[in-house]
Order: structure tokens, then sequence, then C-alpha cells
């Protein structure tokens, strides 16, 4: 058993696996995130427009004439939302980068 502790305890390499997911989840996260941002092709409009339907319809489910307008589902709100995944994009993308730099 101390064999396979000190075996443990002498590697200190970053593992490949561990730098791939972090730069791939980087790349994806920075992606998704920039599209959401700047809105590119209309995203966020439309899903902006997808979630005040489906509240809209929620809303007359229930009775009432028309669903109250939520911060959640404004396009200024998924704006947000991509710029702080684009952010967690590049800090994943730079953890990547110090992992497999240190290594």
């Amino acid at each position: 058993m101390t064999a396979a502790l000190t075996l443990a305890a002498g590697t200190h390499a970053a593992s490949p696996v561990l730098l791939v997911v972090f730069a791939l989840g980087g790349l994806v996260a920075l992606w998704c995130g920039v599209s959401w941002a700047f809105d590119v092709r209309g995203i966020t409009t439309r899903r902006s427009e997808r979630i005040r339907r489906k509240n809209a319809d929620t809303w007359a489910a229930m009775g009432r004439l028309d669903a109250a307008p939520g911060l959640f589902g404004t396009p200024g709100y998924l704006r947000f939302l991509g710029t702080l995944m684009a952010f967690a994009g590049l800090v994943l993308l730079i953890v990547s980068y110090a992992l497999w730099h240190l290594n």
C-alpha cells in the first residue's frame, strides 16, 4: 500500500485528459458566450421571444391576459449571461494553458 501511495505522490504532471477537458470546455464556453453576447444570427432575440411566448402561454393557461415582463427573458440579460460565459471560457483556456505549461 505504501508503494502505491509513493507512486501516486511521485507524479506531478497534469493529466492530458484534464487538459483536453479544460481546453474543450473553454473553447465551447467562449464560442457560446460570444454568440450570445454579440447576438450572432439573432440567437438571443429568438431565445428571448421563445421565453416571452412560453410565459404568455403559461399565464394564459392560468386565466391571465398577458405574461408579466420578466428580467430573465430579456435580450439584455441573455447578452450579460453570454459575456459571463465568454469570460469563463477565457478563464478555462488560461487554466488549461497554465497546467500544460507547468507540466
